[in-house]
């Protein structure tokens, strides 16, 4: 029986590049896991580990060997297993190598009923780990998401950086590994300026003890919940609140072995420029975090997260006072510069600079959103001439010195200035807001021309890059068209707009001025409209059956509204009779062409039933004509069960006679017609 420990591995490297950092850890943990399992070693979990300088794992009760393996090998048929003469035969003789068996007489006999074979079988002892070590580091760091690699001194070995130490323990057994040249050993390092260097580790459950006691909190968590409590007590010391960037956290937390967090202040004269440009200073800079009062108004202090307890922590705080401040000096300057020009007169600017070669200049692309934002503006009820303004001014700040300097404030910018240029309210808050939303899940425009804008600006891109054949793919998606469509999508359901995509979409092909299709953008809509409600959590069945209908998706509002209410109700007892009627129909009609099928015909019927369900149609049809409303036309539909069921009790649908039996499939696919006008029932679960 084998018995179980827990294995440790660490890769100790030069410092890791941070943004990639948790990414490679959860990375190296999955790979070792599933190379544990291909390797048919059984564990209870992968426990992932990561600093600045080191990646390692520790596998909680692993086997230490493979378990035995009964191996079966079926040869060549006993008949053509041997010759005339009794012995073994050409095929007999090469399954005997293959088997590494030189005695015919040692191969067993299988008997089927199609014959009797010769059969291998042997019982092949599991592997042990000392074995397997080698190869389950290597393919698990081989695959680690790494886009460029490093040689290092005279090896021919490369990884994200150089690798120094390598420590492999099962149990207290320190395992003979070797990578990158290294051989392991049970020696790590310990924080670099904090302790005293070489670390021996006892036994891999000793792991984080002893790196603690070197200044290293070795766990990526642990770490990250260190700095969120420090922030917490800085907050509450100074009746402030930090803003808490989560992007932000994880980078400082990949940065430091041991964090200790800072207070410094600034000059309170920056906070006269606008604070994104402060604050974009301090994050994007120098990973600094930033506070807010009781206003939310930002205050003239930061937070760093220092990877050393110093003993003169005013000398520390003063050095990186002393290197903020000409960042925050170069954003004056810069805000001050832009601000001797207005957006207006940065148009001609954006004639020089290339949104996409077959697209034009960022001066057509924002001719183009004027257009459409004002197309949109005039359907939703919005202020067309607004739109239309700010539109044509949203890009302007690309050429501004402050978004040359920090690109992530690329609207932000563009509102303040417009607000200097004495341009409305309204405009200079759509400019400032059209990039939403960011990411997933984050704020929209909060106002109707920003919206209007907003979805302006992606409907361009979307539909420019699929009309020159160049939507997004599995591994590319360079303008991000999948986050800019589910933009639009949550803009237009979230705040319940009005839109239809399908109008609209060809709106934006027009002003492109080429001959380019509708049909495959509104595809992508949809498509990227299933998997939003997926993400929403709710079954792809629910849409399917809205998608599946012979109304076609157009307004995203409406069908959002229609998903809800038959999310709700299919798991209803009287709609879920409805579903099971028209899997019914569906099955009766299966392996029926229903274009071929005759139009119904009165003088056949035959049963009363046969009348009444016809006039039930009729009745039904005529009566979804007169509502638009989702929820009414499903309880019309539900109307007509009980004919269907009488139909189904009083009426052989497959009759012998084939002029009945087509009239009833006739009559079937005018139910099925009926239903689809709504919704594709049949696709629920």
């Amino acid at each position: 029986m084998s018995r179980h420990n827990n294995l440790l591995i660490e890769i100790g490297t030069e410092e890791l590049p941070p943004k990639n950092l948790s990414r490679m850890m959860n990375s190296f943990g999955k790979n070792f896991e599933q190379a544990l399992k291909d390797a048919r070693l059984s564990f209870r979990q992968v426990i992932c580990y990561a600093t600045p300088r080191r990646l390692a794992l520790e596998v909680v009760e692993l086997a230490d060997r493979q378990p035995d393996q009964n191996v079966e090998k079926r040869g060549p048929a006993i008949d053509k297993a041997y010759d005339e003469e009794g012995n073994p035969s050409k095929a007999a003789l090469g399954f005997m190598r293959s088997c590494n068996v030189e005695d015919i007489s040692s191969l067993d006999t299988m008997e089927t009923k199609k014959g009797a074979w010769l059969v291998y079988r042997d019982q092949q002892p599991g592997i042990h780990l000392n074995s397997l070590i080698d190869e389950l580091i290597s393919a698990s760091l081989a695959k680690l998401p790494i886009d460029r690699k490093m040689r290092w001194g005279a090896k021919r070995a490369e990884f994200v950086r150089p690798v120094h130490w390598l420590v492999a323990i099962y149990g207290t057994e320190i395992l003979p590994a070797k990578a990158f040249g290294i051989q392991s050993s049970n020696l790590s390092q310990g924080h670099r300026f904090m302790s005293n260097g070489l670390i021996t580790i006892p036994s891999a459950q000793d792991y984080t003890s002893c790196l603690l006691k070197g200044k290293v909190v070795v766990g990526f968590e642990a770490r990250k919940q260190l700095i969120r409590n420090q922030l917490e007590i800085i907050s509450q010391t100074n009746s402030a609140t930090v803003v808490l960037d989560e992007d932000l956290l994880d980078e400082v937390t990949s940065l430091v072995e041991w964090p200790v967090a800072l207070v410094g202040s600034f000059n309170s004269t920056f906070l006269e420029i606008p604070e994104e440009a402060l604050i974009s200073a301090m994050k994007s800079h120098q990973r600094y975090f930033h506070m807010v009062d009781k206003s939310n108004k930002l205050l003239p202090k930061f937070i760093t997260i220092a990877n050393i307890e110093s003993n003169n922590p005013a000398s520390v705080i003063q050095g990186n006072e002393r290197v903020i401040a000409p960042r925050l000096s170069d954003a004056v300057f810069f805000f001050n510069k832009d601000k001797q020009s207005s957006l207006a007169t940065n148009l001609d600017r954006l004639k020089e600079i290339i949104f996409q070669s077959k697209l034009g200049t960022y001066f057509d692309k924002a001719q183009r959103i004027a257009k459409v934002a004002g197309f949109i503006a005039r359907d939703i009820g919005a202020n067309p001439a607004h739109a239309e303004r700010a539109g044509l001014l949203c890009k302007s700040d690309l050429v501004s010195a402050m978004v040359g300097e920090f690109t992530d404030l690329q609207g932000l910018m563009g509102g303040y200035y417009a607000e200097h240029d004495n341009e409305p309210a309204e405009v200079c808050n759509a400019i400032a807001e059209h990039y939403k939303p960011t990411a997933s899940g984050a704020n929209l425009p909060s106002t109707l021309t920003g919206q209007c804008v907003a979805i302006a600006d992606k409907i361009d891109t979307i539909t420019g890059l699929f009309g020159i054949d160049q939507p997004p793919t599995g591994s590319r998606d360079p303008y991000a068209i999948r986050r800019q469509t589910l933009g639009v999508i949550r803009i237009c359901i979230e705040n319940k707009l009005p839109i239809n995509i399908k109008t609209l979409i060809e709106h934006s092909n027009s002003i492109h001025g080429q001959d380019f299709q509708s049909e495959n953008v509104v595809e992508y809509f949809i498509m990227r409209l299933g998997t939003w409600y997926q993400e929403q959590g709710i079954n792809q069945d629910t849409f399917n059956a809205i998608r599946l209908s012979t109304k076609p998706i157009t307004n995203l509002y409406e069908t959002h509204l229609s998903v809800g209410i038959l999310d709700q109700l299919k798991s209803e007892s009287e709609f879920l009779d409805l579903i099971a009627t028209n899997k019914r129909i569906a099955n009766i009609l299966k392996k029926v062409t229903i274009s071929e099928l005759s139009v119904v015909s009165p003088k056949l019927f035959v049963e009363e039933a046969e009348s009444r369900l016809a006039n039930a149609i009729e009745h039904t049809r005529l009566q979804l004509t007169k509502t638009a409303d989702f929820r009414q036309q499903l309880l019309v539909l539900a109307t007509i069960q009980a004919d269907i069921e009488q139909y189904f009790n009083d009426v052989m649908v497959m009759s012998k006679e084939e002029k009945l039996k087509n009239n009833r499939l006739a009559t079937m696919a005018k139910i099925k017609e009926l239903f689809l006008s709504v919704a594709d029932l049949t696709v629920l679960q």
